[in-house]
């Protein structure tokens, strides 16, 4: 029993500093999750009775602020692995060859998803939107081996699914960013069917007066405001024509601006539209 003992004391002594980090890092562990707690319920008990509009994405609060105690979870990590890394005459020394064999081996997305952390990390931040895959969605952390997304539709609007999206594919997938913010910059389509009889004009008269329309109500785009939509510089709009099977015209309109903008100028758009349409068929029942 006393050499069990005196083997355990002598470990202890060589292995002093490696055995507070791990304690250390346990313990950050713990805080961490306690804090985590309090923290969301502090911040979403501030939204749950309020219907302010500016508070919808409210959660991003609590995400952004507990991704700063993702970072200090993995810089205790780190700092322990480098005690084991530098401790190179004792059993650290042995622990770290065979864990970092296992990771290689074994763990390889793994490793992969550590060197992913500081690539992604720099590059998006909590509450970026981006395609990755087949999945659109908003980032809502960026933890060392998984990253959160809230699926989003083309709109914005969640979809209430919630993607975890292993850190390494950051790595090997094509990502886009997309900008889908009230305030972001952004492309609609507009498809107005006309039918024959529908209009007093012919269909060239009415594109005309239509596109004369279009001129005095939308702005020409600069290179600021067009966003991603680099094909509308210089442009208003974009403008196509089809023709179907049942002898319907469709006009094809392409805009690009800011949301809240682009609604108002659909509503006048299609107001004018159903003005002249409303007009002929009025006429033809009298």
């Amino acid at each position: 029993m006393e050499n069990i003992y005196s083997v355990i004391i002598r470990f202890f002594q060589a292995e002093h500093l490696l055995i507070f980090c791990v304690i250390l890092f346990l313990v950050i562990e713990f805080i961490s999750r306690k804090i985590r707690k309090k923290l969301k319920r502090t911040i979403f008990a501030q939204y749950d009775n309020s219907t302010d509009p500016k508070h919808a994405e409210y959660y991003l609060e609590y995400y952004r602020k507990s991704q700063i105690i993702d970072i200090v979870r993995v810089l205790s990590f780190i700092t322990l692995i480098g005690v084991m890394i530098s401790d190179r005459t004792t059993t650290g020394a042995n622990i770290f060859v065979v864990a970092t064999g296992a990771l290689i081996i074994t763990f390889r997305d793994f490793l992969m998803s550590i060197i992913a952390f500081f690539a992604v990390l720099p590059q998006y931040q909590i509450g970026n939107t981006i395609w990755i895959w087949t999945f659109q969605g908003q980032i809502i952390f960026i933890r060392m081996f998984s990253i959160g997304l809230i699926g989003k539709d083309h709109d914005g609007d969640s979809t209430g699914k919630l993607f975890v999206i292993p850190s390494h594919k950051f790595l090997t997938e094509v990502i886009t960013k997309e900008d889908l913010h009230s305030t972001g910059i952004r492309k609609e389509t507009m498809r107005i069917p006309i039918k024959n009889g529908e209009f007093e004009t012919t269909l060239g008269v009415f594109l005309n007066e239509f596109e004369e329309f279009l001129t005095t109500m939308l702005p020409v785009l600069n290179r600021k405001s067009v966003g991603n939509y680099q094909t509308y510089i210089g442009h208003r709009y974009k403008i196509d024509i089809d023709y179907l099977e049942d002898k319907c015209v469709i006009i094809t309109l392409g805009m690009v601006g800011k949301w809240k903008d682009l609604t108002l100028q659909k509503q006048k758009i299609i107001e004018w539209v159903e003005e002249r349409r409303v007009w002929r068929l009025e006429k033809n029942n009298k």
